[in-house]
């Protein structure tokens, strides 16, 4: 069980929590669509590309573990074919974190299909043989609770950009939005191969939730330094 409660965690629940978090303290995100862009950057990074490299690894190299944690046979060879699926997603999710084309929005449908395609077929093996497995039950929560997020938040963001220009900031320099956005990308970025890491370093070595830990703490870290370092670039006079 630990390990979907800690993939939850850490590639649905902690990409909105950084989000708002940062919506919050950094002063250049002043507007609506700025603390938009900060939810999806997260979301498609750090949730679905963490995630996708997350589920590449186990499924291609921990393959009967996670067949086990979900409560079906081991040994079979769509595991791999469900692990490079899984990583298919997560470079999707990496471009998309950096973009703002309709390469988005193809993501998402990506993202919905094989999400909400693996509830249904997890909530049919349940009805069918009463399989209560974590894996089987569990990992369901992200499965839809993120497809809907991205949808909600990526209509949201088209509609904020179908409106008159944003307005500037009530006190302190303007900072220029495309140099804005590259810089939480590259933080995202960073958070996102530090995480991915401890997580699989955690669950190779059988301590998830300590390689996790000191994933996000490396991260953070990472974070701070990429946000202050370039926190005066782009700045308009």
């Amino acid at each position: 069980m630990t390990v979907f409660v800690v993939r939850i965690l850490v590639f649905t629940v902690l990409p909105v929590v950084i989000a708002a978090v940062l919506s919050r303290l950094d002063p250049a995100a002043h507007s609506r669509r700025r603390r938009l862009e900060l939810y999806l950057i997260w979301l498609f990074g750090l949730g679905v590309a963490g995630s996708g490299i997350g589920g590449f690894i186990g499924h291609l190299f921990l393959a009967d573990i996670v067949a086990e944690s979900i409560g079906w046979p081991t040994g079979s060879p769509f595991q791999q074919e469900m692990g490079f699926a899984n990583l298919a997603l997560g470079a999707l999710g990496l471009i998309a974190a950096g973009r703002r084309d309709g390469f988005r929005e193809a993501t998402v449908i990506a993202v919905t299909i094989l999400g909400l395609g693996a509830s249904v077929v997890h909530v049919i093996n349940i009805a069918q043989t009463g399989n209560l497995a974590p894996g089987n039950t569990l990992q369901n929560i992200a499965n839809v609770l993120k497809p809907v997020l991205l949808i909600v938040l990526l209509r949201a963001s088209r509609r904020s950009e179908a409106e008159l220009p944003e307005p500037g900031p009530a006190v302190g320099p303007a900072v220029d939005f495309t140099q804005w956005r590259v810089q939480h990308a590259q933080a995202v970025g960073w958070m996102t191969a530090l995480v991915s890491t401890g997580f699989g370093v955690g669950f190779f070595t059988g301590a998830l939730v300590l390689g996790t830990a000191l994933g996000i703490l490396a991260g953070a870290v990472a974070v701070g330094v990429v946000l202050t370092r370039t926190s005066t670039a782009g700045q308009v006079e």
